[in-house]
């Protein structure tokens, strides 16, 4: 698909672009219980409904966590699992909330999130007690899978959020880290562009905060 540099919406994913999150964490985290193939067990559970279930809100968190424990086969207590379920989470980096901010000034910016109500309470909770206000202000329209029972890739999240804020693919860009979203988005007729992993959501922009396209 091809962009423009006509772009005046940014819609922006939420964990590795904004927000720093750690897969080896998370596979140690389970090591520490005993869970030795995490990573092989959760990809897994993955596969089954029990993940699009819980980031859609269609199972709550009591649900999820006996799914989860049925999965792993392993039985601990709610804080034992909780606190390894939430290792993956790793922080807000300054830098990338001063550019959200100056991005702010420049573009409509539009969050779209894959996300649990777990982890949601975790990093929202976490920007008020570094940043003082709400996370979600940063943006003209936030949009976390588990508040409106969809989720990326499903090509339908992306129709909404164009629909309800009268974006067009002329002059709107999605960013994502994860590449499946990417292809969900261009499906959907909105332009994406894949943050590979390890690279800085900064680095799409010069210095004028121009994407590079």
């Amino acid at each position: 698909m091809k962009l423009t540099n006509d772009v005046r919406n940014l819609v922006l994913d939420f964990g590795g672009v904004i927000y720093t999150i750690s897969h080896a964490r998370h596979k140690k985290a389970f090591a520490r219980l005993g869970v030795e193939n995490f990573g092989q067990l959760y990809s897994q559970a993955a596969q089954s409904p029990l993940f699009a279930d819980f980031e859609c809100g269609r199972i709550n968190e009591e649900e999820f966590r006996s799914g989860l424990l049925e999965h792993l086969g392993y039985r601990f207590d709610a804080e034992k699992l909780d606190t390894a379920w939430n290792s993956i989470l790793v922080g807000f980096e300054d830098r990338r909330i001063g550019l959200l901010q100056q991005l702010a000034k420049k573009y409509n910016l539009y969050l779209l999130s894959n996300t649990n109500i777990i982890h949601y309470r975790i990093y929202t909770q976490e920007f008020v007690d570094r940043y003082g206000f709400d996370f979600n202000s940063l943006f003209l329209g936030a949009y976390w899978s588990f508040k409106i029972g969809m989720r990326k890739p499903d090509t339908e999240i992306y129709k909404l959020v164009m629909r309800e804020n009268g974006l067009s693919a002329q002059d709107t860009v999605f960013v994502d880290d994860t590449r499946q979203n990417i292809d969900g988005a261009h499906k959907a007729g909105m332009p994406a562009l894949w943050l590979e992993p390890g690279r800085e959501l900064g680095t799409l922009f010069d210095g004028e905060l121009k994407l590079k396209l």
